[in-house]
């Protein structure tokens, strides 16, 4: 197998390369046979046409190794222990049906994912960790260090998730706390991403339970503190707002008090991000100054690189092309 498969491309301008040096040596020889006949000069010159030859094929070999070369070619594989370091970043997502408000464009849930999954991308080299929640909560990515799969998840995110209706912000957080209760302080974060509004009285026990984790909180808020109804389609297509028991149509808002006294208690940052979407890039620069806690050692298999082979035997080659002699030796007589 190879590492860089795109490199093999290159193997089908080699013909062509051929095809234009052999051209460019008939060419010579046809504008040679116009002065004189080419057996004779041939003799006279003591030019080895066979030899001259032999170089274009040594050259054409030559560079198809080196492309080869530069594919690293890889045979066999090795299983060694790795340690890695990583900090461990769970992201909590309201997926309630609140998140539907257009109050941004096209809704609040789209753009919360819009602008996580630009900075999941950020993580590499870090655990993700993805929790959804509205009046239940549970894991929709584990932790992981796969960064392309947790941006998979994050991405596939619906409101259609979630069985109960409402919006538990106290069980995610449970959630989350113990999914990193092993992991030691200053090495996780938790981002809880949500519009505020809580019908669960349990939050402050959550707080204090993140206290004695230590584990910091950062809250983004999505959504306008004005409020904004709800839409929900029906099977025609046709667009409704949602309505509470009394047949009135609900508006939510944004509850940044509840967000900012999160954050305060347990030490993180809250972020407005109506306000300002790049202000959660501030998130990505926490997450580079988190501490990398060193995991359990883990088998990986690792395949042994022979690109040098190819490399060695494009090097004979191509030296062979430049010094194998084109004359005869010998005196003309």
């Amino acid at each position: 197998m190879f590492e860089n498969k795109e490199f093999l491309n290159l193997l089908f301008i080699v013909p062509v390369i051929a095809v234009f040096l052999f051209y460019c040596f008939y060419r010579k020889k046809k504008n040679i046979v116009k002065f004189a006949d080419f057996e004779m000069l041939n003799q006279i010159s003591k030019l080895n046409i066979g030899v001259y030859k032999l170089k274009i094929i040594l050259i054409v070999l030559s560079l198809i190794f080196i492309i080869i070369a530069l594919a690293k070619p890889q045979y066999g594989a090795k299983t060694t222990l790795v340690s890695k370091k990583a900090a461990t970043i769970v992201i909590v997502m309201d997926v309630s049906k609140s998140m539907l408000a257009e109050d941004l464009n096209p809704n609040r849930l789209e753009v919360s994912k819009q602008v996580l999954s630009n900075l999941i991308a950020g993580f590499n080299g870090n655990k993700i960790g993805i929790v959804v929640f509205a009046g239940t909560a549970f894991w929709k990515c584990p932790i992981t260090l796969d960064v392309f799969s947790a941006n998979n998840f994050l991405k596939s995110i619906s409101v259609d998730d979630m069985p109960l209706g409402g919006t538990k912000i106290a069980k995610a957080l449970d959630l989350a706390l113990n999914g990193t209760s092993d992991i030691p302080e200053g090495a996780k974060a938790i981002i809880l991403v949500t519009d505020g509004e809580d019908d669960d009285s349990g939050l402050h026990v959550l707080i204090e339970k993140a206290k004695k984790h230590k584990t910091k909180i950062y809250t983004i808020g999505i959504g306008d503190p004005e409020g904004a109804r709800i839409p929900i389609k029906d099977q025609q297509g046709y667009t409704d707002f949602l309505k509470d028991e009394n047949g009135n149509i609900v508006i939510t808002k944004l509850d940044e008090n509840t967000l900012q006294y999160i954050a305060d208690e347990t030490g993180g940052e809250y972020i407005n991000l109506s306000e300002n979407k790049d202000s959660i890039f501030k998130i990505l620069q926490i997450a580079h100054s988190l501490d990398k806690a060193k995991d359990e050692a883990s088998r990986e298999v690792q395949r042994e690189e022979k690109y040098q082979i190819f490399l060695f035997i494009a090097f004979i080659l191509f030296c062979f092309a430049v010094y194998l002699p084109v004359f005869k030796e010998g005196k003309n007589d």
